[in-house]
Order: structure tokens, then C-alpha cells, then sequence
């Protein structure tokens, strides 16, 4: 699973795997209490969690990134029993310093601990935060590779089937053979005519 296919939806409470698309909003499965059902995007809006960021004082941070943070520091600094403002910002200290403290709320961290927790509790935060392993790349790479050199011995095979396929066509006989044969198949001016026998006079 990746943060791409989890949603937060607005006025719906925890977070949602996406598990089917229609036009008018989505086949949403909660990865708290594993109902599936559709939610209309007439009514709610969707955030994937990959386009969700965290305003700092340098900028903004990606989601992964912070929750990548709070597992590192999840034995030392647990997010589980945070309550109270303060205690949230204390948190967020430890897990990611340089947050803005003017665009930050704790509103915000509220719901972002809400969601590491609902994660972790599913086991899926190592998953969302890994790296697609080395050797994944490189299959694809050499795949790709693969794909790129059999094009052109593509290419030429079609090319050579079209030059067996062309020779039939240049080596037909041309028209005036044909004709000519058509010819021949009348008789000649000048030769054997049926002959016709008279009737005898009465």
C-alpha cells in the first residue's frame, strides 16, 4: 500500500483506503473498522496522504517524512496517549523542530497523530514510509532496456517479412503478357474458319 491510496475525507472520521473510482466520488474502505462503502464528492472532499504537507519554518515537509520521524522516535516519545495542546506541541519538538509555530496548529497535530496512530495500529507505517527497494529499480530498468533493444529487431523482422511479401508482386507476370494470353485464345485473322456444306438445290 501506498500513501497514494489512502484518503482523509472531510466530516468522515479516521482515514480510508481507496479501493474503487467512479465519476460522482469513491469506493472508500476504512482501515478502522474495515467497512467499505461510496462516498459521494458531491458532499466530501478527498486528500490523498501523499499530497499532504507539514509547514516549517524552511518551507513544508511531505507527510512520509514526519511519519517516518514520529516511528523513529516512537520508543522514546510515544504518540499514543498525547491529550491537551501542550502536550502535542511538546511532541512535535522532538519529532520535527522546525515546524511553524504560526501555520502549525494543534488542530493539525491533533489529526496527524490520529493518523500515525491508526497506521501504526494496522502495522502499515514501515510499508508507507520504505523506499522501493534497489532491486526493484534495477528490474524495471533492465526491463525497460530489454524492451527498448527488441524494438528494432521488431522493426526488422517486419521489414523482412515485407520484403519476402513484396517479391510474389515484382516477379507477377505484367499486363501485356496477360493480355497477350487473352489474345491467344481467340482465333487468329486469317485462319481456320467452320466450314459451312451447302444444301443441295431441290
Amino acid at each position: 500500500m501506498t500513501l497514494a491510496e489512502i484518503v482523509s475525507v472531510t466530516g468522515l472520521p479516521g482515514l480510508y483506503k481507496t479501493s474503487g473510482k467512479r465519476t460522482d466520488g469513491l469506493i472508500a474502505t476504512s482501515l478502522v473498522d474495515g467497512t467499505t462503502k461510496f462516498v459521494s464528492g458531491r458532499t466530501h472532499l478527498f486528500s490523498t496522504l501523499d499530497n499532504i504537507t507539514i509547514y516549517t519554518q524552511e518551507g513544508s515537509v511531505e507527510l512520509k517524512e514526519v511519519l517516518a520521524s514520529m516511528k523513529k522516535n516512537e520508543k522514546s516519545h510515544s504518540p499514543v496517549d498525547l491529550k491537551g495542546d501542550d502536550a502535542l506541541k511538546a511532541y512535535f519538538e522532538v519529532v520535527l523542530p522546525d515546524y511553524d509555530k504560526e501555520k502549525f496548529y494543534a488542530s493539525h497535530m491533533k489529526k496527524l497523530v490520529s493518523w500515525y496512530n491508526i497506521l501504526n495500529a494496522k502495522g502499515l507505517i514501515e510499508e508507507l514510509i520504505a523506499d522501493k527497494p534497489a532491486e526493484e529499480i534495477t528490474e524495471k530498468s533492465e526491463a525497460a532496456a530489454e524492451g527498448e533493444t527488441e524494438k528494432p529487431a521488431k522493426k526488422a523482422a517486419k521489414a523482412d517479412k515485407g520484403e519476402k511479401a513484396a517479391k510474389p508482386v515484382k516477379e507477377s507476370k505484367p499486363r501485356a503478357e496477360k493480355t497477350a494470353t487473352k489474345a491467344s485464345s481467340k482465333p487468329a485473322a486469317g485462319g481456320a474458319r467452320k466450314t459451312v456444306t451447302p444444301r443441295k438445290a431441290s
